[in-house]
């Protein structure tokens, strides 16, 4: 599965471990991740693509488009499918 901006992932590893973000970047083997409350937008998470679970939904760029509708979409999509 690509990782493509707006691609919902979880997290595998660290402080962040189980935690819901989306991608914003894609950088080689980096990825920059944001989650709209602790992570925003303004300031990703850099994250090796190896320490993430990409999931099968993809956000708009709508979505994207600032900290609350992030944080919005990510809290509809972890009460659909939680861990």
């Amino acid at each position: 599965m690509d990782f493509v901006r707006g691609r919902l992932v979880r997290s595998k590893a660290g402080r962040d471990r189980a935690r819901t973000l989306a991608v914003l970047a894609v950088e080689g083997q980096m990825l920059l991740l944001a989650d709209g409350r602790l992570r925003t937008l303004c300031r990703p998470k850099r994250k090796k693509n190896k320490h993430v679970a990409p999931t099968a939904t993809v956000l708009g760029e709508e979505d994207l488009a600032s900290d609350e509708r992030l944080s919005k979409a990510i809290a509809a999509f972890d009460t659909q499918s939680p861990i």
